[in-house]
């Protein structure tokens, strides 16, 4: 067997270009491993930014709806006032329906979630991420609200058949729930319509609100007798 001996350099010129033959390999190397993992993060990227602007939309329709709701749930709610204080005066008051149709709506945000667990996120471009950011963030506001409102509605709710059966410590609770509902309603209208103006600025088109459900909404208060 031929053991080959390894050959001194000869001179620093040879050394120097051997040094650089290796430094140029390795940063090929570099570049490449880097290269590939941009691409990768771009593939996440377009991936994560596709499946958020699918949950944005599904979340903008239910904004749009209150947005365009808010002047007929005032409107509701005035209607009410007006029977729980005709009750406190015992005052004759007729028989009600359901005296408010379903206006909440559950927020999801588990795509948005998913990608922040999977740092996804951290490869967007600053601007869109600070517009997501708050997106989202008032999205947790908005459930809250939704939550707060649906607790003062239920109490409303106590309205349907025959309101003359209530004493005086019903209506107090009544005319506090109707704060709360009045509050609740033109705030989480104010919130929906900066979430709209928010998905705007990401180009993200804004679907009109559902009409059919709006004329569940917007509809007188439903009387069923006297």
């Amino acid at each position: 067997m031929d053991i080959h001996k390894p050959k001194p350099w000869r001179g620093a010129g040879e050394f120097l270009k051997e040094i650089g033959t290796i430094v140029i390999g390795v940063l090929i190397a570099l570049g490449a491993e880097q290269a590939v993992e941009q691409l990768h993060w771009a593939h996440e990227v377009r991936a994560a930014r596709a499946a958020i602007r699918s949950e944005m939309a599904i979340a903008n329709q239910k904004f749009a709806f209150r947005v365009a709701a808010e002047p007929c749930i005032a409107r509701r709610l005035d209607a009410l006032e007006s029977v729980i204080e005709r009750v406190a005066r015992r005052e004759p008051v007729p028989r009600l329906g359901p005296v408010l149709p379903d206006v909440g709506n559950a927020f999801n945000e588990s795509t948005w979630d998913n990608y922040r667990a999977a740092e996804t996120l951290t490869h967007f471009d600053g601007k869109e991420m600070a517009l997501l950011g708050t997106y989202y963030l008032q999205i947790g506001s908005m459930r809250q609200l939704v939550m707060s409102e649906s607790d003062a509605l239920g109490v409303l709710a106590v309205l349907r058949g025959d309101p003359s059966r209530l004493g005086f410590a019903d209506v107090a609770n009544l005319r506090v729930a109707l704060q709360h509902a009045r509050f609740d309603n033109a705030l989480i209208a104010s919130i929906a319509s900066d979430e709209l103006n928010g998905s705007k600025s990401l180009h993200l088109a804004v679907a009109a609100p559902d009409v059919e459900r709006l004329k569940t909404v917007c509809g007188p208060l439903p009387v069923v007798g006297v």
